[in-house]
């Protein structure tokens, strides 16, 4: 048996020699925050590559999500997929919104349409599909539904870089999408993120948040954190099966 470790996921590096040219240019330019050369360059590739004429990056895809939600300005409910990390649903409670968990499709593991459909309340402003493990959505008949009832779709495409529906590349279909590039993600930049807008209105909207973001107060980000403990602690395995079996 063999000692080697064996990883869940593992990203793909460049050889260091090219990194290091990178890495060199950066410190010959001194710019180390927003707005700089590679900044820039990333923000156009995206574009091009997506088709799309407005991206802004982040620090991370959690807030990318709450950044399009406050330029969205979205209140009251918002339908989304309990299976998901748990930020999506923090993002939502982080701008006062109130999620509502709808069960998967157990064939794409992601947002069942018929089930989403009998969610819809009077309180319903918008719906967050994600696109789970790469798998897209059934974008055709969700947004119909969104189209029908009026509501926004955003579309969580953090599994998803490359992936098209119909031919047509998911994160298209929404009024916005957000996207991930932390460590375990398809394409990684170490951390990282973006959000796809398709509006200008709702571009200028981001770019004015975008400088004076400010993250959740502490303590509820740490209240949020004690809650999700306490589900795990109570549905997770560890207490699921024991009860179960007696």
């Amino acid at each position: 048996m063999s000692d080697k470790p064996i990883y869940v996921t593992q990203p793909f590096l460049p050889p260091l020699e090219e990194f290091s040219t990178y890495l060199e240019q950066i410190w010959k330019s001194k710019v180390l925050t927003n707005g700089g050369p590679f900044h820039q360059q990333l923000e156009k590739a995206l574009c091009e590559y997506l088709g799309v004429d407005h991206i802004a990056l982040f620090s991370n895809g959690t807030l990318a999500l709450v950044t399009a939600l406050q330029s969205l300005r979205i209140t009251g409910e918002v339908i989304t997929t309990p299976y998901s990390f748990v930020a999506t649903a923090h993002s939502l409670l982080w701008n006062g919104i109130k999620p509502v968990f709808v069960d998967i499709d157990p064939g794409s593991y992601n947002l069942d349409p018929d089930k989403t459909a009998r969610a819809l309340t009077p309180a319903t402003r918008a719906i967050v599909v994600q696109h789970t493990y790469g798998i897209p959505a059934d974008m055709a008949r969700l947004t119909a539904l969104a189209r029908s009832h009026g509501l926004v779709l955003l579309e969580d495409c953090c599994h998803a870089l490359g992936a098209t529906w119909d031919g047509r590349e998911v994160g298209s279909f929404g009024a916005a999408a957000f996207y991930s590039s932390q460590w375990s993600k398809p394409v990684t930049t170490g951390l990282g993120g973006w959000a796809v807008v398709h509006d200008p209105l709702l571009a200028e909207r981001m770019a004015a948040l975008y400088p004076s973001f400010r993250a959740p107060p502490a303590t509820a980000d740490w209240q949020l954190r004690a809650q999700y403990l306490a589900f795990a602690t109570l549905v997770g395995p560890g207490m699921y099966w024991p009860a179960r079996a007696a």
